[in-house]
């Protein structure tokens, strides 16, 4: 009888709590499960490394220094002895365009340090920021910072064949302002990568080689949905058919973006130490359109230290098509 009369109790009172606490739980997980307003480049970053831009960034079938975590980990096998240190520095961006004009589309936005690592041939420890933003977008103010924290190995799988891998931790902070109830939240985020990367020794003058990046890739905000963090694929061909001279092409594809594009370049060796290199970067290679960057640098290398600049041209899709300059430094140095 205490038993029925419990039951009964338990019936009358669920409507109460129904219409006390659900109404909080809904609204809840709502919120939670809205997603984070945030365009679809956002945690692209830029490409890193003089010498690899300077190369009409083809350089996955070389990655032969110490920014090989972010262009393909498998060739920090290709190091030698010793341990190096390297920055890469997006010293300046010349244009006439305006701020909203040039950073439209860049999730760094004109951050100047862009790439920070510990290497050796075994392994290395980088630092790189992916998303520096500020903007308006869809009615909300938005302010992103992002920053991947990579730890990366490589390893000879056979006498040809290189692999190597990335685990890459993410660190995020989210402020969005809504413009239409002046209301604000501030979310923090986390995330996990793996990046996979393979050079494969054809010939003694033919290398290819192979990068996907974020497969997975994941954040996950305490008060937004998952984000998840699209792919990245590039493939390249490196020959060097005379020891004054290198050549290099790749395929990239962008799945942020849905973009592909296609890279050239040349290095050319004026001394023991010293070399030129001219690039081009083509979005539908096949056609004639006029998405192309062309590229150039200088590079110095001396008794493991190396110094290389570069600079990218190329046009904005704005009203004007504004030319840019962009310029990078690179240092490594051995420890």
């Amino acid at each position: 009888m205490k038993k029925s009369f419990g039951l009964i109790l338990h019936f009358i009172h669920l409507p109460i709590y129904l219409s006390t606490f659900l109404p909080i739980y809904l609204s809840t997980c709502l919120y939670a499960r809205q997603d984070a307003p945030l365009p679809s480049f956002i945690y692209d970053g830029k490409p890193i490394g003089a010498k690899a831009i300077s190369t009409g960034e083809a350089f996955v079938a070389v990655s032969d220094d110490a920014s090989a975590p972010y262009w393909n980990p498998a060739g920090l096998l290709q190091l030698g002895e010793g341990k190096y240190f390297t920055t890469s520095i997006n010293t300046s961006q010349k244009t006439n365009a305006s701020s909203d004009d040039l950073y439209n589309g860049d999730s760094l936005q004109g951050k100047k340090l862009i790439f920070l690592s510990l290497a050796d041939s075994k392994g290395a420890f980088s630092f790189r920021p992916i998303s520096n933003y500020s903007a308006t977008f869809e009615n909300k103010k938005v302010e992103i910072r992002a920053n991947k924290y990579i730890f990366s190995s490589a390893s000879h799988y056979t006498d040809r064949m290189k692999l190597g891998i990335n685990l890459n931790y993410i660190s995020a902070q989210l402020g969005v302002t809504d413009l239409t109830n002046n209301s604000a939240n501030i979310a923090d985020g986390n995330g996990f990568a793996m990046d996979f990367g393979l050079l494969y020794t054809v010939s003694g003058i033919t290398k290819l080689g192979f990068l996907v990046e974020n497969v997975p890739g994941y954040i996950w905000w305490n008060d937004y949905r998952r984000n998840i963090i699209k792919s990245h694929i590039r493939v390249g061909l490196s020959t060097k058919p005379a020891d004054w001279i290198l050549m290099l092409c790749d395929y990239e594809y962008i799945a942020s973006t849905k973009k592909e594009f296609y890279h050239g370049w040349l290095q050319q060796t004026i001394a023991k130490c010293i070399f030129l290199r001219q690039g081009i970067i083509s979005e539908k290679f096949f056609n004639k359109s006029g998405k192309k960057s062309l590229t150039f640098g200088v590079g110095y290398e001396l008794q493991k230290w190396i110094v290389d600049f570069a600079l990218k041209l190329y046009k904005l899709d704005n009203t004007d098509r504004d030319s840019v300059a962009d310029y990078t430094f690179s240092m490594s140095m051995p420890l």
